[in-house]
């Protein structure tokens, strides 16, 4: 049902699509939303054009009138190839939106032990390093003390 002016706008944009599905999963989202948008345009057309057709149905002659239900079967059928097209974008966009959200659980499941322990492992060099110092300075501080009462005369302690 589409017309041919329609059917090479869909032509000129296949390859953008490729090219947006290539670039990310953010840039697929915003396509789908777009198509979602597109296709509900799309369900209203229709929409009217059966309403349209089994208008001509009530008051036409057979002719016309075999012609109307024809467009209302096909109509229908757009409708139906539109709702169950509408219905796998959004568990693609419900799939894609939970597997955002597992990455980024795996993520901070697999980052926080990590970060905790960097982050003791260096409060522990900290706390040996100040430790070690201290001892040193007080070793260093005795040292001096028994060498200063060496040069005095006094004896080793």
């Amino acid at each position: 049902m589409l017309g041919e002016d329609r059917r090479g706008d869909l032509e000129e944009a296949l390859p953008d699509v490729i090219e947006v599905k290539a670039a990310g999963a953010g840039d697929l989202v915003t396509l789908l939303n777009e198509f979602t948008t597109e296709m509900r345009a799309q369900f209203e057309l229709f929409r009217r054009l059966r309403a349209g057709a089994e208008i001509l149905i009530d008051g036409a002659d057979e002719a016309l009138a075999k012609l109307a239900r024809a467009d209302i079967k096909a109509a229908t059928d757009a409708i139906a190839l539109i709702v169950r097209t509408l219905e796998k974008i959004d568990a693609l966009l419900r799939q894609m939106e939970r597997d955002r959200l597992d990455a980024e659980e795996r993520l901070i499941e697999a980052r926080d032990p990590e970060v905790l322990r960097g982050e003791v492992q260096a409060l522990i060099a900290a706390r040996v390093e100040a430790e070690v110092a201290a001892r040193l300075e007080a070793a260093v501080a005795a040292r001096l003390a028994e060498v200063a009462g060496l040069a005095e005369g006094r004896g080793p302690p």
